[in-house]
């Protein structure tokens, strides 16, 4: 049985984004909170990890010089720091969203991502794909080296569906880390632009110089 330990949602013209933090066991402490330049973190204790969760808003204009409505984003710094067997998963989905919603996949190199439109809004949300995890994993680039997935040259820890990304967080060993990322932004329809896509198309490494993280 899963317990949702956290949960942090988004209000859009397309629904309502909730990220969830699920786990097999019920303990959840908040160790403390604060700021970074261009984000908040949290920092939580569970049965097995310490965990860290930071929101923040992409930064804009992009590289293109285009802009957006309004964005959220969440990174997950996760640790293994208990010799104990806690089953960690983090489930990004969509729900309320108006009746003439239309869903598609949107993926595109190192992203894993969906997109809502209407006639009126479009939306994405993104994750990065088994490849960038991979390429992180064999610069041991908070994710663990152990880990590398050889198979297709992919790891398979995210599930990508209709309207949710679901990702189950791999077994770690005490004093291993790994980072997650789940990236939001909505804008004015309009098919002359691909500006949500690009928002929520970016290298853990930028994200990290944005928002202030050492």
């Amino acid at each position: 049985m899963r317990n949702t330990l956290i949960n942090r949602t988004f209000n859009t013209p397309l629904g309502i984004i909730s990220c969830d933090l699920n786990s097999n066991y019920t303990f959840i402490e908040l160790q403390n909170s604060g700021s970074y330049k261009n984000g908040t973190y949290e920092k939580f204790k569970t049965s097995a990890h310490d965990i860290e969760l930071i929101e923040f808003k992409v930064k804009q204009p992009f590289y293109n010089g285009e802009t957006i409505a309004d964005s959220k984003c969440w990174i997950w710094r996760i640790e293994k720091v208990k010799e104990i067997s806690e089953n960690l998963e983090i489930k990004v989905l969509i729900t309320d969203f108006p009746k003439n919603s239309e869903f598609d996949f949107a993926s595109g190199e190192n992203l894993d991502a969906f997109e809502i439109t209407n006639d009126k809004w479009k939306l994405h949300i993104g994750t990065e794909d088994g490849e960038i995890l991979n390429y992180r994993a064999e610069n041991n680039d908070w994710f663990p080296t152990r880990l590398l997935n050889t198979k297709n040259h992919l790891q398979e820890i995210t599930e990508l569906k209709k309207s949710s990304i679901l990702t189950n967080v791999p077994e770690l060993k005490i004093g291993e880390k790994i980072h997650l990322q789940y990236l939001t932004a909505f804008d004015k329809q309009n098919t002359e632009t691909i500006n949500t896509w690009v928002a929520v198309d970016e290298h853990k490494s930028e994200l990290e110089k944005w928002i202030g993280i050492k």
